[in-house]
């Protein structure tokens, strides 16, 4: 029985983190510089961009479904001079001959010319409906790409702002290991004086002191370079980033999804996979004739038209003329058909490219679902592990306090030296900090699970740590 609760508590713990203080998921103060660096990414916005860019393809080729309407017109001026040799023949009676000489003629006349017409595909292989479809698709995977690196970017910023609170924990720890060196410094002094102490006690403190104000200063270096990240990606101010303040603690989270199908790049690849796959219907599609209707409406006026003969036999030079030659209106409308029967193969090799891609859709789309699965199992024991440092390092904690406490209580009875004192309060800078560290791992655990499972959105804006 009792082997049986130790497997459903272990059970338990691959599904639920285990909170270590009561909270909501995210500090409230957080989710107005997450949502800014959200809307600021270029990457974010470049994602959105090719997904509008998709959109408008679609439209056009969706514009191939409605009818084709072309307005045309023009004028011109034509001449040409014709000089066609004919057999000699001969007229009866007389036998005079006729068309003796070539008939020289000159031509010209002016034209003017507009149409218009229609045309319309009523069958094309369902190429269209399936580009379209493929489009969608791929419009599809461009907004799910975008809202991953939405998730990316929330956990860079929260992240960031995590280690400017460590920073934060940080100052605190010199400021109060800075005010017991500064009291321990004070009472030998006055030791020294009453020839109670020894100046390199003095000494060893003044080390200490200096040590700590190096690491001030190197602290204070860190800040600069997270607040100047963190104002590129927020695009707000130094001061209004320095006004957000809260306290490090771990996070606290429940049951998370088991499995990584809800991560907005494995979706996104399905969504692919989709496109590719509607593209190649779309290419076997191009074995089929296209049919359209068509229709068309035509005005043609040739005026100031003459046309003139040189020489003709007994008539001499004739010249005919006409003020004009109209055609209105010319109508046409009916059925027709292309069909591709041989382009050298074209078809045939786009149909097989076509069958290619969607394997490779396929095997990239196992085999990264394989790997976040693989990913998932690591962060959950990750996570796990950096609970369980946590709770360890608040026991050393205690542990260095009573040390410290100790440590300071002997060295005022004479019973440890000043190195011995200042090595308890090193530890207990280093423990803290160590303590401060594990909460961060902590945290950083927590959103690399909900990254793999694509939750972290969701748990930043829809819920508390349900």
């Amino acid at each position: 029985m009792n082997k049986m609760i130790r497997l459903l508590s272990f059970g338990a713990l691959l599904l639920v983190s285990v909170p270590l203080n009561g909270q909501s998921f995210i500090e409230e103060i957080l989710k107005v510089p997450i949502k800014r660096a959200m809307d600021k990414s270029a990457d974010v916005r470049v994602q959105e961009m090719q997904g509008e860019g998709t959109q408008w393809e679609m439209e056009a080729i969706k514009g191939k479904r409605l009818p084709q309407v072309s307005l045309t017109g023009g004028y011109g001026f034509m001449y040409s001079r014709l000089s066609p040799k004919f057999p000699t023949q001969y007229l009866p009676i007389s036998g005079t001959p006729f068309l003796e000489d070539p008939l020289v003629s000159n031509f010209q006349t002016q034209v003017f010319l507009g149409s218009l017409s229609a045309r319309q595909v009523i069958f094309a292989g369902n190429q269209i409906n399936s580009g379209v479809r493929a489009l969608e698709e791929k419009q599809k995977a461009e907004r799910l790409l975008a809202e991953a690196g939405r998730e990316e970017i929330a956990k860079e910023v929260i992240t960031t702002f995590d280690q400017l609170m460590l920073l934060s924990e940080v100052d605190k720890l010199i400021e109060d290991s800075g005010k017991r060196l500064e009291s321990e410094h004070k009472k030998v002094v006055k030791g020294i004086a009453n020839g109670l102490a020894i100046p390199y006690d003095r000494d060893k403190i003044k080390l200490a002191m200096l040590e700590l104000e190096e690491k001030k200063l190197e602290a204070q270096g860190n800040r600069n370079v997270l607040l100047a990240k963190l104002e590129y990606l927020t695009q707000m101010t130094k001061s209004e980033l320095e006004s957000i303040e809260y306290e490090l603690q771990t996070f606290s989270l429940s049951q998370v999804f088991p499995t990584p199908e809800n991560r907005a790049e494995l979706k996104a690849l399905e969504a692919g996979k989709k496109a590719k796959e509607f593209a190649y219907q779309k290419e076997k599609g191009a074995y089929f004739p296209t049919i359209f209707a068509f229709g068309n409406l035509a005005y043609l006026n040739a005026f100031d038209s003459s046309i003139k003969f040189r020489d003709v036999p007994i008539s001499g030079d004739v010249t005919l003329e006409a003020e004009h030659i109209r055609m209105e209106p010319a109508a046409a409308v009916g059925v027709g058909m292309k069909w591709d029967v041989f382009k050298g193969g074209t078809h045939r090799k786009n149909v097989k490219k076509a069958a290619i891609e969607v394997e490779i859709s396929e095997t990239k789309l196992k085999d990264t679902r394989e790997k976040f699965e693989l990913l998932l199992f690591k962060n959950r024991s990750d996570l796990k592990s950096a609970e369980q440092k946590v709770l360890v390092a608040e026991q050393r904690v205690k542990i260095a306090e009573n040390n410290l406490q100790l440590a300071s209580r002997q060295y005022r009875a004479g019973l440890v030296d000043m190195t011995e004192r200042l090595a308890s309060e090193n530890d207990f800078y280093k423990v803290n900090l160590n303590y401060h560290n594990q909460i961060l791992d902590q945290r950083t655990a927590v959103l690399e699970l909900l990254l793999a499972t694509g939750e972290l959105s969701d748990k930043i804006y829809n819920g508390y740590g349900n």
